[in-house]
């Protein structure tokens, strides 16, 4: 990924729309020698949440360099703000309205360090009952946190955490706030509040909500575009986007395919994916226009498609299918599936839930909740969970990285007297292309 939206800039050809993405124009993608999966630890050392991880990879040899602590029960993370020197993970505690909702902040290196010494984590600890969601940001200064429960807000809140890593204001907005993007260059931030149908527009200066905005049912994601013209909303529950002109905040609506669920923007193409959980397809927005419009409305792929990434150089996308634990590998000018990537049986449930790439895209990095069978199984003798690594150049299976255990004790083959069990992978951040 490149220029992370919440976490990074850089000058990329794509960029997630939640917490992950900002792109820049302009100049080669430099070889990056750092991935960060993010993983959550539901059983711990005692059988309940415990802390999370935070997993280094080094990217030429797919090897992990080091396993990081982060809070308990890890759901998001992003870099901070425009800097790609910092990683934000949202921890939602072992449970959820308690004291233990926090922010862990944890310095990383730069990614073309050939050797790597992560500096110690500071954290920031949420108002005591709050329920993070999501996090991001296109600001240096700021980094938002998405709360879906908080003190003093009767539906949710905004908080905008410094790089003091203090939450210097607090914004209430509608209810249950689920997903952000904001506006390239710092502009305005567009929360999507899941619970109301909405999406609360806030000033990135005052803080305040500018204009809330009735938009489909089931809101779930939203992205922009490079110029920040236009802020899409993939609406679950209707079946439709909605797009939302920045400029005076008018908006019209696009239909997609069933259940929307992703969105993804490629800068080299201009052009917006959609992945249709309901449908097994994915629609594809032409932006080159005077207004967006449909390329192809259902390029069929794999059961309930849950992530898509668009190489950097165009040519082809990627999604995960979750439910048929397959990669569909797209042929970005004909729109065609090329090459179904299996990571196992359906029966093994999988569950490619997140897919990325590293920075000049030799590589895609999915996520695997469930131990993999088959192919991936080669390079997984412990029948753990964890990321499975494509290589783009021939569209297969190169490795598969263990998911650290739950329980730091434990080691590769589990010692008698201890339960051990693996953590489960959520994410994987890659730094800004």
């Amino acid at each position: 990924m490149l220029c992370a939206l919440l976490i990074g800039v850089g000058c990329s050809d794509t960029y997630r729309p939640i917490a992950t993405a900002i792109v820049k124009p302009g100049g080669d993608p430099q070889p990056a020698k750092w991935v960060y999966a993010v993983y959550t630890n539901p059983t711990g050392t005692t059988g309940t949440p415990g802390p999370g991880t935070l997993q280094q990879i080094d990217v030429s040899g797919d090897s992990v360099a080091v396993n990081i602590n982060v809070g308990t029960n890890p759901i998001n993370a992003s870099f901070l703000g425009t800097l790609s020197s910092v990683i934000m993970t949202v921890n939602q505690g072992a449970v959820p309205d308690s004291s233990e909702a926090s922010i862990t902040a944890q310095p990383v290196c730069n990614p073309q360090f050939t050797t790597c010494n992560p500096q110690p984590a500071s954290s920031v600890t949420l108002p005591t009952g709050s329920i993070p969601t999501n996090v991001g940001s296109r600001q240096a200064s700021l980094v938002y946190i998405l709360a879906s429960v908080a003190p003093g807000c009767p539906e949710g809140a905004v908080y905008a955490v410094n790089t003091s890593y203090v939450v210097a204001n607090t914004t209430c907005v509608g209810n249950n706030p689920s997903a952000l993007t904001q506006v390239p260059n710092a502009g305005r931030l567009y929360v999507i509040n899941q619970g109301d149908n909405t999406v609360s527009v806030l000033d990135p200066v005052s803080q305040a909500v500018i204009t809330t905005i009735p938009v489909g049912t089931n809101p779930v994601m939203a992205a922009t575009d490079l110029s920040g013209k236009y802020v899409f909303v993939a609406n679950k529950g209707s079946n439709n986007l909605t797009v939302i002109t920045t400029s005076d905040n008018s908006t019209s609506t696009i239909n997609v395919g069933n259940a929307p669920n992703y969105i993804i923007y490629s800068v080299r193409r201009n052009r917006l994916f959609v992945t249709n959980g309901g449908s097994n397809d994915v629609t594809v927005l032409d932006l080159s226009g005077s207004t967006p419009s449909v390329l192809k409305l259902s390029v069929p792929v794999g059961h309930n498609p849950t992530g898509v990434v668009p190489l950097i150089d165009g040519s082809r996308y990627y999604v995960a299918n979750t439910n048929d634990n397959t990669v569909s590998v797209l042929d970005a000018n004909s729109n065609v599936v090329v090459k179904t990537v299996s990571l196992g049986p359906a029966a093994a449930i999988t569950q490619p839930l997140y897919i990325e790439t590293e920075p000049t895209s030799t590589k895609i990095y999915v996520t695997t909740p469930a131990p993999p069978a088959g192919t991936a199984a080669a390079n997984n003798p412990n029948d753990a969970p964890g990321i499975t690594v494509i290589r783009t150049d021939t569209n297969g299976i190169s490795n598969f990285i263990q998911a650290p255990q739950a329980d730091p004790k434990c080691q590769v083959n589990p010692t008698a007297g201890l339960t051990c069990a693996y953590q489960v992978p959520k994410e994987v951040l890659a730094f800004p292309r």
